[in-house]
């Protein structure tokens, strides 16, 4: 079964189509890497899978549970982080991710086991029993990914998932990733750091004005565009889609 399947999606604020036939389909263990310019339409999809938004048509299916006959189910098996990592101020990171594990009525010796394994992986010290709103974003942004992994989710939605992080936890990010890929589960992630498609993604989209101007992996890409480094194919089919809307 796929694990995710988007048909002819499309959202529209006022006049501007933030996406407009939009399809997509995910295997379990892959890693989906959207790029694309600011405004693009990279979080309006993400927030449009997750349920934050709801598109003024097409589908979105996850796990074969159509999100809108079905939106707490397919919410079930999403785990999600926007490009501003949220945590109640008035909570310690540990309160937040106790929250969250109630929501998702996670056994608590699976909880006492998981942690202690997360704050390991990705160095959460003391700190995580201090009120969230002195933390530095990067903080914050560790908080979160460990609140991600709490319930096993099979599809994990990311928005820019590097931003405030030291270079050893991204490193740390980028091997869970991986991991998280060999487990079956599937990524879908939004992101500027084309070198971090390049590393770790499977397969690659690039939006912009709201539309998918290409889906495939990189050796793909290359073939289309005539250019071998990412960056540049990056820059090439942004270019073209600019020029494509100027009257």
């Amino acid at each position: 079964m796929k694990t995710l399947v988007i048909k002819n999606l499309k959202k529209k604020f006022g006049t501007t189509w933030a996406v407009r036939n939009l399809n997509l389909e995910l295997e379990p263990g892959e890693i989906f890497v959207l790029l694309g310019p600011n405004g693009a339409g990279k979080t309006t999809t993400l927030k449009l899978i997750a349920g934050l938004l709801h598109p003024d048509e097409g589908d979105v299916v996850i796990n074969g549970i159509d999100t809108r006959k079905n939106p707490l189910e397919a919410k079930s098996r999403i785990g999600y982080i926007p490009d501003e990592p949220f945590i109640y101020s008035k909570l310690t990171g540990r309160e937040f991710i106790n929250f969250v594990a109630g929501i998702y009525n996670v056994k608590h010796d699976d909880y006492e086991k998981k942690m202690a394994e997360l704050f390991k992986r990705f160095g959460v010290g003391a700190w995580i029993d201090g009120f969230s709103e002195g933390y530095s974003h990067g903080m914050k942004q560790k908080v979160v990914m460990c609140q991600l992994l709490l319930h096993d989710p099979q599809l994990i939605l990311i928005d820019e998932p590097l931003v405030g992080l030291d270079p050893k936890s991204s490193k740390t990010v980028r091997e869970t990733f991986i991991e998280l890929k060999n487990q079956g589960k599937t990524l879908f992630i939004c992101t500027h750091t084309l070198s971090f498609a390049k590393d770790i993604a499977s397969k690659i989209g690039i939006i912009n004005v709201g539309e998918m101007k290409f889906i495939g992996n990189l050796d793909e890409l290359s073939k289309i565009s005539g250019k071998r480094d990412i960056e540049e194919i990056y820059l090439k089919l942004s270019e073209e889609s600019v020029n494509e809307t100027i009257p």
